[in-house]
């Protein structure tokens, strides 16, 4: 059940007003009845992320999911310089320790560089 913000600030002022889960469950189904009543965890979570954080929002932006190690702020700056110093140079001979793929992303997303081949046309007479 996703909560909206509405419904956490509610369960969590109610948990501080009672200081007991089975009134703040009792006052969300008074208060929400078209909605599933939250479990004990949930409240729980919702408490502590309170407690920790100073605010009930999801703060995980930016913080969750694997860490950019390949694509870190620092490469990006190196690569753009090595590449702006010789725009034909390929991942082996660039002597940067990373793979094709990350390489490639870094080029692409974070410098917004296409590679691409220059193709002679024949003319039209």
């Amino acid at each position: 059940m996703q909560l909206t913000k509405e419904r956490k600030t509610f369960i969590v002022e109610k948990y501080f007003q009672a200081k007991n889960f089975q009134q703040v469950i009792q006052s969300f189904q008074e208060h929400f009845p078209e909605r599933q009543s939250p479990t004990k965890m949930t409240i729980w979570r919702n408490v502590t992320r309170y407690r920790t954080e100073g605010t009930h929002l999801n703060l995980n932006k930016g913080r969750s999911g694997r860490k950019r190690t390949g694509r870190s702020e620092e490469n990006v700056r190196i690569f753009q310089g090595a590449l702006t110093e010789n725009p034909q140079i390929s991942v082996r001979k660039s002597g940067l320790d990373v793979t094709k793929s990350t390489f490639k992303i870094i080029i692409t997303l974070d410098l917004k560089w296409y590679p691409y081949k220059m193709h002679v046309l024949k003319a039209k007479n």
